[in-house]
């Protein structure tokens, strides 16, 4: 009346898995905030978004998969210089936007868990943008001049169910030092 049916992998030829994942540390944000951290300026704002991204991986064989890897991150800083007749806003932002191709290698993969070493290179630019209410301020932006974004790094995924799993990879380049999210295997 039963069935049961058990994999010896997590992961085989042909599956497709998706990951989001939150990145850790914001590497321009934790630089901002430690180099203001004795600033003098009034209204001084510090914040950050990422890195935060999804990946998305297609299992050629057993043990290699080919994917995307796409990316995000922001920093911005602001704060306020008083004048002799008025007060001015500065703004600071920088922002990453990256898109990568990626070679997974998994060397342990049994029912639950998968162990995976990456390297991936694509796109990625990198802006920053200077802004302020005064008037005599020239606003500028910056993009990269050379917008290549890379990865190298090993990672692991837990499934909890046969679909449903969660993952902490590490490494350097996009997606930052630690990064760690769910994962869907289909």
């Amino acid at each position: 009346m039963f069935s049961n049916t058990a994999s010896a992998q997590a992961l085989e030829e042909g599956n497709l898995v998706f990951d989001v994942y939150y990145g850790f540390p914001n590497l321009y944000t934790t630089v901002f905030k430690a180099a203001y951290t004795q600033g003098t300026e009034e209204g001084l704002s510090i914040s950050g978004i990422g890195p935060v991204g999804f990946r998305a991986e297609y299992l050629l064989a057993d043990k290699i998969g080919l994917g995307l890897d796409i990316g995000f991150n922001n920093t911005k800083v602001s704060y306020i210089e008083t004048g002799l007749l008025e007060d001015y806003t500065y703004d600071f932002s920088t922002k990453k936007i990256g898109v990568l191709l990626t070679f997974n290698y998994h060397f342990i993969d049994n029912d639950q868990v998968d162990f995976y070493g990456v390297f991936g290179v694509g796109y990625g630019n990198r802006t920053f943008s200077f802004e302020s209410s005064d008037p005599s301020y020239t606003q500028a932006e910056i993009s990269s001049l050379i917008p290549i974004a890379s990865r190298i790094g090993v990672g692991v995924r837990y499934f909890l169910t046969d679909n449903l799993g969660i993952n902490v990879a590490a490494g350097f380049g996009q997606g930052g030092i630690l990064n760690a999210g769910l994962s869907v295997k289909i």
